[in-house]
């Protein structure tokens, strides 16, 4: 039996995915997520000072396992990968689009390794 704010946590959690699937899907639509923390920097954020690398690695971190919990609780696939591969592919994805937010690209690097 859920608790009330089990569920009300679960919906939350899977407007937000849903949410950074309209966005990742839908570039130029008005569809907005309010990002917290560095996954609201640009990418160039990658390039910046090397003492934030920490910082930006605990961020993804969080962030996909944040992403995994959302795919536990509704019976989804979830990502296995180290943080050194998340990294490489979050930077892939940098490189391809630059202007994106590290929020993006992180999600981009979840769904493409979630495919392997």
């Amino acid at each position: 039996m859920t608790t009330t704010f089990q569920r009300i946590l679960l919906a939350a959690i899977i407007a937000l995915t849903i949410g950074f699937s309209l966005r990742s899907n839908a570039e130029g639509t008005r569809a907005r997520v309010n990002i917290f923390g560095l996954g609201s920097e640009r990418c160039d954020i990658l390039q910046s000072v090397e003492s934030r690398k920490r910082e930006i690695i605990l961020w993804i971190e969080g962030f996909s396992s944040g992403l995994n919990y959302v795919a536990a609780a509704s019976d989804q696939k979830q990502s296995t990968p180290d943080t050194d591969m998340m990294m490489a592919e979050v930077e892939k994805a940098c490189r391809r689009k630059p202007s994106q937010i590290l929020a993006t690209a992180a999600w981009t690097a979840f769904l493409t390794l979630n495919e392997r």
